[in-house]
């Protein structure tokens, strides 16, 4: 009777709240995406053109490391904390993290060769600091937006 139509609506309301949540975050993600363009083109001073190489080398270059982070996260995951861990177990967990920064860093300079092809070696230069000051305000928000959680409980 009553309880089944009263999960149905329950299950149904909570499909719709996910679908929502689902459609925030991908708008959110599209605004953040659309921020950082332009956060990085006004810092860079970039020219239309020079928009139109270097944008899908830095999208390149970002799914590169993405796929790679993925890709280790499963080799470093830990079930364990550090102090329950063997020494044979966190010997292989610390080479995995030095062979994941290692990774990294030959993704980097590949594409620091690329970008060098494509961006006058100032701006190339101008997009390193931008990325720094990039991530620092990326930092304060997500503080901000935890903070705000922890006020909302």
């Amino acid at each position: 009777g009553l309880s089944t139509t009263q999960a149905f609506f329950t299950q149904e309301k909570s499909k719709k709240i996910d679908k929502e949540a689902s459609i925030l975050a991908a708008e959110e993600r599209e605004l953040s995406r659309q921020e950082k363009i332009t956060f990085f083109s006004n810092k860079l001073a970039l020219t239309a053109e020079e928009s139109k190489l270097f944008w899908p080398v830095v999208n390149e270059m970002e799914k590169e490391l993405k796929d790679l982070r993925i890709k280790m996260k499963e080799q470093i995951k830990r079930s364990k904390s550090e102090t329950e861990l063997s020494d044979k177990e966190l010997e292989s967990m610390m080479d995995a993290r030095m062979e994941l920064g290692k990774k990294q860093m030959d993704i980097k300079i590949k594409y620091h060769e690329k970008f060098k092809e494509t961006l006058p070696i100032k701006k190339v230069a101008k997009y390193y600091q931008a990325t720094k000051e990039y991530k620092k305000l990326q930092a304060q928000r997500r503080a901000r937006m935890k903070q705000k959680r922890m006020q909302q409980k």
